[in-house]
């Protein structure tokens, strides 16, 4: 593979990966502020907004997803690793991309599912902030099916493409400490 591959690989998980926690810096934000609020409106003035719990719970859905599409983008999804801690560099590689494949497999199986089940929500016409529910829920089958396609890139790639290069600094907040 050549150098011109991997630098434009590089490239675009580094935007994507920005892109990602800017966009979960805001969720998290705007439901701290919005919980915040409704508190307030609450405890001070006996009231609040009748659409802040439904919404903060459609916040924290995406939230959750988008988080695990993060994670799994990053390579720090959950994992079992002591069979590769075990066994020789080359043949942990070779799990690592068996198991990655296979990751992509279950996540494509439950991306179809999560479809399926949004077309069943179809039928509810309960409306949250002038939008029918099922729509807010269209973030599952989408953060599945693009969590199966990181985990068949993770499989296809070099690895020398997936760690930083030495020396190379992580994002703020990734909690590595300058030397």
């Amino acid at each position: 593979m050549s150098g011109r591959g991997e630098k434009a690989f590089r490239r675009v998980s580094r935007w994507v990966d920005r892109i990602e926690r800017a966009i979960l810096a805001v969720l998290v934000t705007g439901m701290v502020g919005l919980a915040a609020l409704q508190i307030l409106l609450r405890n001070a003035w006996h009231t609040g907004l009748n659409w802040a719990e439904p919404l903060l719970g459609m916040a924290l859905l995406w939230l959750t997803m988008l988080g695990a599409l993060a994670a799994a983008g990053l390579g720090r999804h959950l994992a079992i690793d002591l069979a590769a801690a075990l066994m020789p560099r080359r043949g942990s590689v070779w799990l690592a991309r068996a198991t990655s494949l296979c990751a992509a497999i279950v996540c494509g199986l439950l991306a179809w599912a999560a479809g399926r089940y949004v077309g069943f929500q179809r039928d509810d016409s309960t409306l949250l902030l002038g939008m029918l529910v099922y729509k807010y829920h269209i973030v599952i089958p989408v953060a599945f099916w693009l969590m199966a396609v990181r985990f068949a890139v993770r499989a296809a790639v070099p690895v020398r493409w997936l760690s930083p290069p030495f020396g190379e600094e992580g994002l703020p907040g990734e909690g590595r400490t300058p030397s």
